[in-house]
């Protein structure tokens, strides 16, 4: 059960922070359903869920989300507290137990089901801050288009853009086979950071248990939030 009142609260601290720090603007609020609906973010830094939580002004998000954020010092038990973070243990998108994963993601299925909004990022891990293409959209995993459909909820596609450089991951040392860890240094200035929020859209039902059509839908929304980023850089297609 979620700790509604300390979620908002912790929201509209960091919205005001956010919005006055780093000129953050939203736009398409207007999209988000009244009902259940799986939120799909394109992922660029650590910094990610931080911004859409603080875009998204009245609703309670339940994150599937990397296991180091969980063993943060202060944010882990702050998030552990509040109940709306569902940790896995993966490394570079790769999960490490499935049985863990199949739980949380019934957890998911049972809060859209009910009515929540979950939020899923597909491409599942982010690139290194120093690392070429660290702007441009990974490969789609499917697990967020099954679960949409498993639930029967429509999929919420969201474009951010900026984020990269608010959190910088200099170094990761699994890239030398140590521990899946890293460090981050902050940006020195305020960097701007925009989120638009996308018309919902349904999946194909059948992607449920079909695989073939799963991976179809998966990359049908990789190119509606690749759509929304050209949009919003200014680019042509």
């Amino acid at each position: 059960m979620a700790d509604e009142k300390l979620y908002f609260m912790i929201r509209d601290a960091l919205a005001a922070f956010l919005k006055f720090n780093n000129r953050m603007e939203v736009s398409g609020t207007e999209n988000i359903p009244s009902g259940g609906a799986l939120v799909c973010p394109n992922h660029t830094n650590y910094s990610d869920p931080f911004f859409l939580g603080a875009a998204v002004e009245d609703r309670v998000m339940h994150f599937l989300a990397w296991h180091g954020i969980a063993e943060m010092p202060l944010v882990g038990p702050l998030f552990s507290r509040i109940g709306t973070m569902h940790p896995i243990h993966e490394s570079y998108g790769v999960a490490e137990d499935k049985n863990e994963v199949r739980e949380k993601l019934d957890t998911l299925r049972d809060l859209l089901k009910s009515g929540e909004l979950c939020v899923i990022f597909p491409e599942g891990t982010i690139k290194h801050w120093i690392r070429p293409g660290g702007d441009e959209l990974d490969e789609f995993k499917p697990g967020a288009t099954r679960l949409a459909a498993q639930a029967g909820v429509p999929i919420l596609p969201v474009a951010m853009t900026g984020t990269r450089w608010v959190v910088a991951n200099i170094i990761n040392y699994h890239d030398w086979g140590g521990p899946d860890k890293g460090f981050w240094i902050p940006s020195a200035l305020p960097v701007k950071v925009r989120v638009r929020i996308g018309k919902p859209f349904r999946v194909d039902p059948a992607a449920a248990d079909d695989r073939e059509v799963n991976v179809r839908e998966s990359e049908r929304l990789r190119d509606v939030i690749s759509d929304m980023l050209d949009e919003m850089r200014g680019r042509k297609r």
